[in-house]
């Protein structure tokens, strides 16, 4: 079996890489990603194909540019059809492509004029539905949507998804928004990713504060006006809520507005994040939109129960009441019950934490490895 990865940034290509290339599976990696920078597994660099990181440009703008940065969308979808010509010209022959959203489509148009499946991965959501979830949420916070994608991406992805023989979803949440923007459901395959279980592991907690702990960009998207006003409502003794990450430009006064109820560090890096979920207690992600946030199974890896949402994509390994527990969006009444469940009941805080923990060894990279090379050799099977 012969695969293709196509992905113009990194994403998880690299993890995606090596496990294919554990199996001898990997044909070849295209990628703009610059290459200094694509060196978290050991990938056979005879097997990629570095193509100029050209979306390192808008990287730059946005930096530069900040709010000025108003051409954002329509500049990174030119970078996506640019990339997408580049790569589609070096794909070979294949047996299966799997290359990423909204970058795609000549891609998988070649692949499949060789004669090969062509997979979609989806990270996140329908495009199509996130616009609109997020539109909403902007009116009822009353603030100005200022990050609308552009339309012409939306297309494109809806097209990708039309023409691909099938899409990779990491979670039940990423398929179900595609159902709702009309794809077939017998297109769709979900694996949920893997956690770097060397990375992320029970370390001794340090004191018997009950820690709430939050780890991801600070905005609309990630549902935490709900976490703050459950924070508001609680009166607990020897608590408290530690945010991590940076705070969005459009969140700013809410986040002000709540500053009071919970610390803030917004930056931490990657490597260190596993003591401060292992000097945590519970762990909250109350998002609108994911495709499936890593941080959760980086939780569960350290021994911290969950709360979320279905649409964290944590449904698709969190199970209800054993590893944590699955609560409506926009719902900042659930929160504040789920924690001071836990809160009051010790025992159940232990016993899910230490459910989360076994729970998260289910999910490693090989797994996923594992998981995909099954579902990838059936699809050929069917095809013969």
């Amino acid at each position: 079996m012969k695969v293709l990865i196509s992905c113009g940034t990194k994403f998880h290509s690299d993890h995606l890489a090596y496990q294919l290339q554990n199996r001898n599976s990997l044909y070849k990696l295209i990628t703009s990603h610059p290459s200094f920078a694509y060196k978290r597994v050991p990938v056979n660099r005879g097997k990629i194909i570095f193509l100029p990181p050209i979306f390192t440009v808008s990287l730059i703008l946005d930096k530069l540019l900040g709010k000025f940065y108003f051409f954002k969308s329509p500049f990174e979808w030119l970078l996506a059809v640019v990339y997408d010509w580049m790569a589609s010209l070096r794909v070979g022959n294949p047996d299966v492509s799997i290359s990423w959203a909204w970058a795609s489509l000549q891609t998988i148009r070649a692949v499949k004029t060789k004669g090969g499946i062509a997979i979609l991965e989806e990270c996140g959501s329908c495009n199509k539905h996130q616009e609109q979830l997020l539109f909403e949420e902007y009116e009822r916070l009353n603030l100005d949507y200022e990050s609308k994608t552009f339309n012409k991406i939306i297309t494109r992805e809806l097209q990708e998804c039309q023409e691909a023989d099938y899409i990779l979803c990491p979670s039940r949440y990423v398929a179900d928004s595609l159902n709702k923007c009309g794809i077939s459901n017998h297109k769709l395959i979900v694996i949920p990713y893997g956690v770097e279980l060397n990375l992320f592991n029970r370390q001794p907690k340090k004191d018997r504060i009950f820690r709430v702990l939050f780890v991801g960009s600070v905005g609309v998207r990630k549902g935490l006006i709900y976490l703050f006003q459950a924070l508001k409502d609680l009166k607990l003794d020897n608590f408290e809520c530690l945010i991590i990450g940076s705070v969005e430009s459009a969140f700013q006064d809410i986040f002000t507005e709540y500053q009071q109820y919970f610390t803030h560090i917004p930056r931490v890096e990657h490597s260190q994040l596993k003591e401060y979920y292992s000097n945590s207690s519970v762990f909250v992600l109350p998002s609108l939109d994911e495709g499936m946030a890593y941080v959760q199974l980086e939780a569960m890896a350290c021994g911290l129960p969950v709360i979320c949402t279905p649409n964290s994509g944590g449904d698709s390994v969190i199970r209800e009441g054993e590893e944590g527990f699955i609560i409506p969006i926009r719902d900042s009444q659930a929160i504040q019950e789920k924690i001071q469940y836990l809160y009051q009941n010790p025992q159940e805080l232990s016993r899910i934490g230490n459910n989360a923990l076994k729970r998260a060894k289910e999910f490693t990279w090989d797994n996923y490895g594992t998981h995909l090379e099954t579902a990838l050799k059936e699809l050929l099977a069917k095809k013969v």
